[in-house]
């Protein structure tokens, strides 16, 4: 297999914790930087956390915007709505294609960004159980469902958040999201067991084609994965989180 594709896949993390801080001290800011229908889903939003996580992920993301796409446009300007399968997408027509995922996961939003690929990514807490070997066909194909059982059971819970993980970022690079039944997602486990930490690895979804995908730890609590569709070569390189600080608006 031939490696040697860098694609522009970055990556940003903030918490809600210093966004809390910030809405606290600057709410006009915050509220003037996310559209009005950023607003009023928000508004709508009951449980108070998933609030909190949808609105960090939108101003995280116009803020991004605004530092890596290289023109002047405010982070408010930006013209960010769904298209035809539900999918968010960036609109404005003064720049080239700018792609983008959010995940967020008890605190932290992570966004990856590209102008070249769809990214897909997921944040997963490393201590999430997702139950009993019985109970979890539906995630996996038939193929991966035998390699899992032979595998020790105390080590089921582990290896499948790592599965759900990246199966719900390659998910998102396809424009489905959990639309896309799970088990159509095809990499071999004993492959992922045996990988490096943070390998480029590749897997087949049915009917629609070879994916990458790159699965990492984030602050030692979470398991974070970045796919994307397989160009004809590999991609190269880790992939390194930037914190976004909110009091400053910048990376680091």
């Amino acid at each position: 297999m031939k490696t040697g594709v860098n694609r522009d896949v970055g990556l940003w993390i903030a918490t809600v914790k210093e966004f809390e801080t910030l809405i606290k001290h600057d709410p006009q800011t915050v509220f003037t930087t996310v559209s009005e229908a950023e607003q009023k889903r928000y508004s709508g939003i009951v449980n108070r956390a998933a609030g909190l996580h949808f609105l960090l992920g939108r101003y995280l993301l116009r803020y991004v915007l605004s530092t890596k796409s290289g023109v002047s446009i405010l982070p408010a300007d930006w013209e960010i709505f769904p298209d035809e399968q539900g999918r968010p997408r960036v609109l404005n027509q003064s720049v080239a294609p700018i792609k983008f995922s959010i995940s967020h996961a008890s605190g932290v939003v992570a966004i990856a960004l590209s102008s070249t690929v769809d990214p897909g990514i997921d944040l997963e807490p490393l201590a999430r159980e997702l139950g009993s070997g019985l109970n979890f066909r539906h995630l996996l194909s038939p193929e991966q469902y035998d390699q899992v059982m032979t595998i020790p059971s105390a080590a089921h819970c582990e290896l499948l958040t790592r599965v759900w993980c990246i199966k719900e970022s390659v998910s998102k690079a396809c424009g489905l999201g959990l639309r896309l039944p799970f088990s159509t997602i095809e990499f071999d486990l004993v492959s992922l067991l045996n990988s490096q930490p943070a390998t480029w690895l590749e897997c087949k979804v049915r009917e629609r084609g070879s994916f990458w995908f790159n699965l990492c730890t984030l602050a030692q609590r979470y398991w974070l994965c970045v796919a994307m569709e397989s160009p004809a070569l590999s991609p190269l390189g880790r992939l390194e989180p930037n914190h976004f600080n909110l009091l400053s608006r910048k990376a680091f």
